[in-house]
Protein backbone atom coordinates (compact mmCIF):
# COMPACT_ATOMS: atom_id res chain seq x y z
CA UNK A 1 0.00 0.00 0.00
CA UNK A 2 1.17 3.53 -0.70
CA UNK A 3 1.21 6.38 1.77
CA UNK A 4 -1.05 9.27 0.91
CA UNK A 5 -0.25 12.79 2.09
CA UNK A 6 -3.22 14.95 1.12
CA UNK A 7 -6.67 16.18 2.05
CA UNK A 8 -7.97 15.23 5.47
CA UNK A 9 -5.79 14.92 8.56
CA UNK A 10 -6.56 12.25 11.14
CA UNK A 11 -9.73 13.27 13.02
CA UNK A 12 -8.30 11.82 16.25
CA UNK A 13 -4.65 12.92 16.45
CA UNK A 14 -4.42 15.40 13.53
CA UNK A 15 -1.51 13.53 11.92
CA UNK A 16 -1.32 13.94 8.15
CA UNK A 17 0.31 10.65 7.12
CA UNK A 18 -2.11 7.88 6.20
CA UNK A 19 -2.21 4.59 4.35
CA UNK A 20 -4.86 3.91 1.72
CA UNK A 21 -6.86 0.78 2.53
CA UNK A 22 -9.51 0.80 -0.19
CA UNK A 23 -11.44 3.09 -2.54
CA UNK A 24 -15.21 3.51 -2.16
CA UNK A 25 -17.13 4.86 -5.12
CA UNK A 26 -20.70 6.16 -5.28
CA UNK A 27 -23.15 7.52 -7.80
CA UNK A 28 -25.17 9.89 -5.65
CA UNK A 29 -27.96 12.43 -5.99
CA UNK A 30 -27.21 15.42 -8.16
CA UNK A 31 -25.49 17.98 -5.95
CA UNK A 32 -24.62 15.50 -3.19
CA UNK A 33 -21.30 16.56 -1.61
CA UNK A 34 -19.92 13.00 -1.51
CA UNK A 35 -20.27 12.32 -5.25
CA UNK A 36 -17.10 10.72 -6.54
CA UNK A 37 -16.49 8.64 -3.42
CA UNK A 38 -13.37 8.63 -1.28
CA UNK A 39 -10.42 6.60 -0.04
CA UNK A 40 -10.73 4.70 3.23
CA UNK A 41 -7.43 5.30 5.01
CA UNK A 42 -5.63 4.45 8.24
CA UNK A 43 -3.67 7.00 10.25
CA UNK A 44 -0.06 5.80 10.58
CA UNK A 45 0.28 7.56 13.95
CA UNK A 46 -2.72 6.31 15.97
CA UNK A 47 -4.29 3.68 13.69
CA UNK A 48 -7.67 5.41 13.29
CA UNK A 49 -9.59 4.51 10.11
CA UNK A 50 -11.56 7.19 8.31
CA UNK A 51 -12.75 8.55 4.95
CA UNK A 52 -10.20 10.76 3.26
CA UNK A 53 -12.64 13.05 1.52
CA UNK A 54 -12.28 16.57 0.12
CA UNK A 55 -15.84 17.45 1.18
CA UNK A 56 -16.16 20.49 3.46
CA UNK A 57 -17.99 20.77 6.76
CA UNK A 58 -20.31 23.40 5.27
CA UNK A 59 -21.33 20.96 2.55
CA UNK A 60 -22.06 18.26 5.12
CA UNK A 61 -24.02 20.70 7.26
CA UNK A 62 -26.16 21.65 4.27
CA UNK A 63 -26.80 17.98 3.50
CA UNK A 64 -28.01 17.19 7.02
CA UNK A 65 -30.09 20.37 7.10
CA UNK A 66 -31.81 19.98 3.74
CA UNK A 67 -31.72 16.26 2.98
CA UNK A 68 -32.12 14.64 6.38
CA UNK A 69 -33.74 11.19 6.32
CA UNK A 70 -34.09 11.13 10.09
CA UNK A 71 -37.25 13.22 10.13
CA UNK A 72 -39.12 10.42 8.35
CA UNK A 73 -40.58 8.30 11.14
CA UNK A 74 -40.95 5.26 8.89
CA UNK A 75 -37.24 4.94 8.02
CA UNK A 76 -35.30 7.27 10.32
CA UNK A 77 -33.80 6.23 13.62
CA UNK A 78 -33.53 8.22 16.83
CA UNK A 79 -37.23 8.75 17.42
CA UNK A 80 -38.04 5.38 18.94
CA UNK A 81 -40.96 4.82 16.56
CA UNK A 82 -40.02 1.22 15.87
CA UNK A 83 -39.60 -1.37 18.62
CA UNK A 84 -35.93 -2.01 17.84
CA UNK A 85 -35.12 1.69 17.82
CA UNK A 86 -37.03 2.21 21.06
CA UNK A 87 -35.22 -0.72 22.68
CA UNK A 88 -31.87 0.81 21.75
CA UNK A 89 -32.82 4.17 23.23
CA UNK A 90 -34.18 2.56 26.39
CA UNK A 91 -30.82 0.87 27.01
CA UNK A 92 -28.98 4.17 26.57
CA UNK A 93 -31.40 6.04 28.83
CA UNK A 94 -31.10 3.32 31.49
CA UNK A 95 -27.31 3.65 31.40
CA UNK A 96 -27.45 7.43 31.77
CA UNK A 97 -30.04 7.19 34.53
CA UNK A 98 -27.71 4.87 36.46
CA UNK A 99 -24.71 7.22 36.18
CA UNK A 100 -26.45 10.61 36.54
CA UNK A 101 -28.06 10.94 39.94
CA UNK A 102 -29.31 14.54 39.70
CA UNK A 103 -32.59 14.49 37.76
CA UNK A 104 -32.45 18.31 37.52
CA UNK A 105 -29.17 18.12 35.60
CA UNK A 106 -29.33 20.12 32.37
CA UNK A 107 -29.05 17.52 29.60
CA UNK A 108 -28.28 18.30 25.94
CA UNK A 109 -28.80 15.69 23.21
CA UNK A 110 -26.84 16.85 20.17
CA UNK A 111 -28.19 15.46 16.91
CA UNK A 112 -31.39 14.48 18.69
CA UNK A 113 -33.27 13.45 15.50
CA UNK A 114 -36.93 13.05 16.56
CA UNK A 115 -36.14 13.16 20.28
CA UNK A 116 -36.39 9.50 21.19
CA UNK A 117 -33.59 9.55 23.76
CA UNK A 118 -34.96 12.71 25.35
CA UNK A 119 -38.35 11.04 25.65
CA UNK A 120 -36.84 8.06 27.47
CA UNK A 121 -34.85 10.33 29.80
CA UNK A 122 -38.02 12.27 30.56
CA UNK A 123 -39.60 8.97 31.54
CA UNK A 124 -36.79 8.51 34.08
CA UNK A 125 -37.70 11.83 35.68
CA UNK A 126 -35.16 14.15 34.07
CA UNK A 127 -36.71 17.61 34.00
CA UNK A 128 -34.22 19.86 32.21
CA UNK A 129 -33.88 18.43 28.70
CA UNK A 130 -32.71 20.18 25.52
CA UNK A 131 -32.32 18.87 21.97
CA UNK A 132 -30.38 20.30 19.04
CA UNK A 133 -30.62 19.04 15.46
CA UNK A 134 -29.85 20.52 12.01
CA UNK A 135 -33.25 19.42 10.65
CA UNK A 136 -36.09 21.84 11.36
CA UNK A 137 -38.64 19.04 10.96
CA UNK A 138 -36.84 16.95 13.59
CA UNK A 139 -36.77 19.96 15.91
CA UNK A 140 -40.51 20.54 15.53
CA UNK A 141 -41.32 16.85 16.09
CA UNK A 142 -39.19 16.81 19.25
CA UNK A 143 -40.85 19.94 20.64
CA UNK A 144 -44.35 18.69 19.95
CA UNK A 145 -44.01 15.02 20.84
CA UNK A 146 -41.44 15.08 23.67
CA UNK A 147 -42.41 18.47 25.11
CA UNK A 148 -38.92 19.82 25.73
CA UNK A 149 -36.71 22.62 24.43
CA UNK A 150 -35.27 21.93 20.99
CA UNK A 151 -33.35 24.15 18.56
CA UNK A 152 -32.22 24.00 14.96
CA UNK A 153 -28.45 24.41 14.80
CA UNK A 154 -25.49 22.72 13.24
CA UNK A 155 -22.91 21.48 15.72
CA UNK A 156 -20.75 24.32 14.53
CA UNK A 157 -23.11 27.27 14.97
CA UNK A 158 -24.51 26.73 18.47
CA UNK A 159 -24.64 30.20 20.10
CA UNK A 160 -23.20 31.01 23.53
CA UNK A 161 -26.74 31.86 24.61
CA UNK A 162 -27.47 28.13 24.66
CA UNK A 163 -25.73 28.14 28.03
CA UNK A 164 -23.95 25.34 29.89
CA UNK A 165 -24.99 21.72 30.29
CA UNK A 166 -24.28 19.12 32.96
CA UNK A 167 -24.65 16.23 30.53
CA UNK A 168 -24.05 16.19 26.77
CA UNK A 169 -24.95 13.17 24.66
CA UNK A 170 -23.93 12.41 21.08
CA UNK A 171 -25.40 9.11 19.96
CA UNK A 172 -24.46 8.11 16.42
CA UNK A 173 -23.29 11.60 15.55
CA UNK A 174 -19.48 11.61 15.50
CA UNK A 175 -19.28 9.08 12.67
CA UNK A 176 -20.93 11.74 10.47
CA UNK A 177 -18.71 14.68 11.46
CA UNK A 178 -15.76 15.91 9.39
CA UNK A 179 -14.22 18.16 12.05
CA UNK A 180 -14.18 15.81 15.03
CA UNK A 181 -11.62 17.73 17.09
CA UNK A 182 -13.50 20.99 16.56
CA UNK A 183 -16.60 19.18 17.82
CA UNK A 184 -14.88 18.29 21.10
CA UNK A 185 -13.72 21.90 21.46
CA UNK A 186 -17.35 23.00 21.09
CA UNK A 187 -18.47 20.46 23.70
CA UNK A 188 -15.79 21.86 26.01
CA UNK A 189 -17.43 25.28 25.82
CA UNK A 190 -20.93 23.89 26.33
CA UNK A 191 -20.11 21.62 29.25
CA UNK A 192 -20.52 22.87 32.81
CA UNK A 193 -17.75 22.24 35.35
CA UNK A 194 -17.93 18.63 36.58
CA UNK A 195 -20.17 17.76 33.63
CA UNK A 196 -19.97 14.51 31.64
CA UNK A 197 -20.10 13.61 27.96
CA UNK A 198 -21.68 10.42 26.59
CA UNK A 199 -20.73 9.34 23.07
CA UNK A 200 -21.89 6.34 21.03
CA UNK A 201 -21.01 5.28 17.47
CA UNK A 202 -20.95 2.14 15.32
CA UNK A 203 -18.12 -0.12 16.51
CA UNK A 204 -15.72 -0.70 13.62
CA UNK A 205 -14.18 -3.69 15.39
CA UNK A 206 -17.34 -5.68 14.66
CA UNK A 207 -18.24 -4.62 11.11
CA UNK A 208 -17.12 -8.07 9.96
CA UNK A 209 -19.50 -9.88 12.32
CA UNK A 210 -22.77 -8.91 10.61
CA UNK A 211 -22.70 -7.67 7.01
CA UNK A 212 -26.00 -6.10 5.94
CA UNK A 213 -24.70 -5.29 2.44
CA UNK A 214 -21.16 -5.26 1.03
CA UNK A 215 -19.18 -2.20 2.12
CA UNK A 216 -22.32 -0.91 3.85
CA UNK A 217 -20.32 0.71 6.68
CA UNK A 218 -18.25 2.69 4.15
CA UNK A 219 -21.03 4.93 2.95
CA UNK A 220 -21.90 8.50 2.07
CA UNK A 221 -22.64 9.40 5.70
CA UNK A 222 -20.30 7.40 7.96
CA UNK A 223 -16.84 8.89 7.49
CA UNK A 224 -15.23 7.97 10.86
CA UNK A 225 -14.83 4.43 12.18
CA UNK A 226 -14.52 4.31 15.97
CA UNK A 227 -13.36 1.75 18.53
CA UNK A 228 -12.83 1.93 22.28
CA UNK A 229 -9.17 2.81 21.66
CA UNK A 230 -10.01 5.69 19.33
CA UNK A 231 -12.65 7.00 21.78
CA UNK A 232 -10.04 7.08 24.53
CA UNK A 233 -7.47 8.71 22.25
CA UNK A 234 -9.90 11.38 21.07
CA UNK A 235 -11.27 12.33 24.46
CA UNK A 236 -7.90 11.94 26.17
CA UNK A 237 -6.42 14.50 23.79
CA UNK A 238 -8.79 17.02 25.39
CA UNK A 239 -8.13 15.85 28.97
CA UNK A 240 -11.33 13.87 29.28
CA UNK A 241 -10.83 10.83 31.46
CA UNK A 242 -13.00 7.83 30.76
CA UNK A 243 -15.50 6.69 33.35
CA UNK A 244 -16.36 3.72 31.15
CA UNK A 245 -16.11 2.48 27.56
CA UNK A 246 -17.69 -0.71 26.22
CA UNK A 247 -19.41 -2.43 23.31
CA UNK A 248 -23.17 -2.87 23.10
CA UNK A 249 -25.34 -4.89 20.73
CA UNK A 250 -28.79 -3.81 19.59
CA UNK A 251 -31.21 -4.91 16.90
CA UNK A 252 -31.71 -2.89 13.72
CA UNK A 253 -34.73 -2.81 11.39
CA UNK A 254 -33.77 -6.14 9.79
CA UNK A 255 -33.71 -7.71 13.28
CA UNK A 256 -29.98 -8.30 12.87
CA UNK A 257 -27.39 -7.49 15.52
CA UNK A 258 -25.50 -4.22 15.34
CA UNK A 259 -22.49 -3.34 17.49
CA UNK A 260 -21.92 0.11 18.93
CA UNK A 261 -19.06 1.46 21.01
CA UNK A 262 -20.02 3.84 23.80
CA UNK A 263 -18.27 5.80 26.47
CA UNK A 264 -18.82 8.20 29.36
CA UNK A 265 -16.11 10.81 29.95
CA UNK A 266 -15.41 13.53 32.50
CA UNK A 267 -13.07 16.52 32.19
CA UNK A 268 -9.93 16.33 34.34
CA UNK A 269 -7.46 19.18 33.77
CA UNK A 270 -4.70 17.10 35.38
CA UNK A 271 -5.22 14.09 33.12
CA UNK A 272 -2.53 13.29 30.56
CA UNK A 273 -3.49 10.57 28.11
CA UNK A 274 -0.73 8.64 26.33
CA UNK A 275 -1.72 8.21 22.66
CA UNK A 276 -2.27 4.52 21.92
CA UNK A 277 -1.92 2.91 18.50
CA UNK A 278 -5.04 0.87 17.67
CA UNK A 279 -3.35 -2.43 16.88
CA UNK A 280 -6.52 -4.51 16.50
CA UNK A 281 -8.65 -2.49 14.10
CA UNK A 282 -6.79 -3.01 10.81
CA UNK A 283 -7.14 -6.80 10.73
CA UNK A 284 -10.86 -6.43 11.52
CA UNK A 285 -11.36 -3.94 8.68
CA UNK A 286 -9.29 -6.03 6.24
CA UNK A 287 -11.52 -9.03 6.99
CA UNK A 288 -14.64 -6.90 6.53
CA UNK A 289 -13.38 -5.70 3.14
CA UNK A 290 -12.49 -9.25 2.05
CA UNK A 291 -15.96 -10.54 2.95
CA UNK A 292 -17.64 -7.52 1.31
CA UNK A 293 -15.74 -8.01 -1.93
CA UNK A 294 -16.71 -11.68 -2.14
CA UNK A 295 -20.38 -10.76 -1.78
CA UNK A 296 -20.17 -7.87 -4.23
CA UNK A 297 -18.42 -10.07 -6.79
CA UNK A 298 -21.35 -12.51 -6.72
CA UNK A 299 -23.80 -9.61 -7.00
CA UNK A 300 -22.04 -8.27 -10.10
CA UNK A 301 -22.19 -11.73 -11.67
CA UNK A 302 -25.92 -11.93 -10.91
CA UNK A 303 -26.59 -8.53 -12.49
CA UNK A 304 -24.66 -9.60 -15.60
CA UNK A 305 -27.26 -12.34 -16.26
CA UNK A 306 -30.12 -9.87 -16.74
CA UNK A 307 -31.77 -9.77 -20.18
CA UNK A 308 -29.84 -7.55 -22.59
CA UNK A 309 -32.90 -6.57 -24.62
CA UNK A 310 -34.43 -4.30 -21.99
CA UNK A 311 -33.25 -1.72 -19.45
CA UNK A 312 -33.02 -2.32 -15.71
CA UNK A 313 -34.88 -0.59 -12.92
CA UNK A 314 -33.37 -0.22 -9.46
CA UNK A 315 -35.93 -0.46 -6.66
CA UNK A 316 -34.75 1.28 -3.48
CA UNK A 317 -32.25 4.13 -3.61
CA UNK A 318 -30.16 3.84 -0.46
CA UNK A 319 -26.51 3.41 0.45
CA UNK A 320 -25.97 0.12 -1.37
CA UNK A 321 -27.89 1.36 -4.40
CA UNK A 322 -25.36 4.19 -4.69
CA UNK A 323 -22.64 1.55 -5.09
CA UNK A 324 -24.71 -0.57 -7.49
CA UNK A 325 -25.06 2.48 -9.71
CA UNK A 326 -21.31 2.29 -10.35
CA UNK A 327 -21.55 -1.25 -11.77
CA UNK A 328 -21.31 -1.90 -15.52
CA UNK A 329 -25.04 -2.16 -16.25
CA UNK A 330 -25.58 1.42 -15.04
CA UNK A 331 -22.27 2.84 -16.20
CA UNK A 332 -22.73 1.68 -19.80
CA UNK A 333 -26.05 3.45 -20.31
CA UNK A 334 -28.39 6.05 -18.88
CA UNK A 335 -31.32 3.94 -20.05
CA UNK A 336 -32.41 2.79 -16.60
CA UNK A 337 -35.12 3.63 -14.08
CA UNK A 338 -35.08 4.39 -10.36
CA UNK A 339 -37.90 3.75 -7.88
CA UNK A 340 -38.14 4.39 -4.16
CA UNK A 341 -40.94 4.61 -1.59
CA UNK A 342 -39.04 7.13 0.53
CA UNK A 343 -40.62 10.54 -0.06
CA UNK A 344 -37.26 12.19 0.76
CA UNK A 345 -35.75 10.60 -2.36
CA UNK A 346 -38.59 10.87 -4.87
CA UNK A 347 -37.90 13.56 -7.48
CA UNK A 348 -34.18 13.66 -6.87
CA UNK A 349 -31.93 12.98 -9.82
CA UNK A 350 -29.03 10.57 -10.35
CA UNK A 351 -27.11 10.57 -13.65
CA UNK A 352 -29.94 12.52 -15.23
CA UNK A 353 -32.59 10.00 -14.12
CA UNK A 354 -35.31 11.16 -11.73
CA UNK A 355 -36.38 8.85 -8.92
CA UNK A 356 -40.04 7.86 -9.21
CA UNK A 357 -42.27 6.69 -6.38
CA UNK A 358 -42.81 2.93 -6.18
CA UNK A 359 -46.49 3.45 -6.97
CA UNK A 360 -45.45 4.46 -10.51
CA UNK A 361 -43.84 1.09 -11.20
CA UNK A 362 -46.72 -0.43 -13.18
CA UNK A 363 -47.41 2.69 -15.24
CA UNK A 364 -43.75 2.95 -16.21
CA UNK A 365 -43.55 -0.76 -17.01
CA UNK A 366 -46.56 -0.53 -19.34
CA UNK A 367 -44.79 2.23 -21.28
CA UNK A 368 -41.56 0.23 -21.68
CA UNK A 369 -40.81 -3.10 -19.92
CA UNK A 370 -37.71 -3.47 -17.75
CA UNK A 371 -36.03 -5.91 -15.41
CA UNK A 372 -36.02 -5.08 -11.69
CA UNK A 373 -33.06 -5.07 -9.31
CA UNK A 374 -33.92 -4.95 -5.60
CA UNK A 375 -31.14 -3.03 -3.89
CA UNK A 376 -31.94 -3.98 -0.30
CA UNK A 377 -30.40 -7.29 0.75
CA UNK A 378 -32.01 -7.44 4.17
CA UNK A 379 -35.54 -6.49 3.01
CA UNK A 380 -35.50 -8.30 -0.31
CA UNK A 381 -38.22 -10.86 0.49
CA UNK A 382 -41.06 -8.44 1.41
CA UNK A 383 -40.11 -6.06 -1.40
CA UNK A 384 -40.12 -8.88 -3.95
CA UNK A 385 -43.49 -10.12 -2.65
CA UNK A 386 -45.03 -6.64 -2.90
CA UNK A 387 -43.75 -6.17 -6.46
CA UNK A 388 -45.02 -9.56 -7.61
CA UNK A 389 -48.44 -8.94 -6.03
CA UNK A 390 -48.59 -5.53 -7.71
CA UNK A 391 -48.03 -7.07 -11.14
CA UNK A 392 -50.54 -9.86 -10.50
CA UNK A 393 -53.13 -7.32 -9.35
CA UNK A 394 -52.71 -5.56 -12.71
CA UNK A 395 -52.93 -8.84 -14.66
CA UNK A 396 -49.32 -8.60 -15.73
CA UNK A 397 -46.65 -11.27 -15.66
CA UNK A 398 -43.86 -10.10 -13.32
CA UNK A 399 -40.59 -9.32 -15.09
CA UNK A 400 -37.22 -10.76 -14.17
CA UNK A 401 -36.55 -9.64 -10.59
CA UNK A 402 -33.11 -10.09 -9.05
CA UNK A 403 -32.12 -9.70 -5.43
CA UNK A 404 -29.03 -10.56 -3.49
CA UNK A 405 -29.96 -11.71 0.00
CA UNK A 406 -28.78 -15.24 -0.83
CA UNK A 407 -25.21 -13.98 -0.97
CA UNK A 408 -25.15 -12.79 2.64
CA UNK A 409 -23.45 -15.08 5.16
CA UNK A 410 -26.01 -17.19 7.01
Amino acid sequence: MSLQIRQRNCPICDAHSKEVITKVDFELFKGHPMNGGYDVVQCTTCGFIYANTPVTQNELDRYYTDLSKYEDKTIGTGGGYTQNDKDRLVVTANFLNKHIINKNARVLDLGCANGGLLRELKGHGFTNLVGIDPSLECVNITKEEVGCECYQYSLFDIPESAGKFDVITLTHVLEHVLNVQQTINILDKLLAPSGVIYIECPNATYYKEVIHAPYQEFNAEHINHFTEVSFENLMGNFQYKKILTADKIFKIASDQDYHAVYGLFKKDSTYQHPLQFDNAIRSCIDEYIEQSEKIFSEIRKSIATLPKDRPAALFGVGQFAFKLLKTDIFNSSNDFKLFDNNRMNVGKEIKGVKIAHGSELINEYKIAPFSIIISSLIHEAPIRKNIEELFEKNNLKPPVIVGFSRFLPS
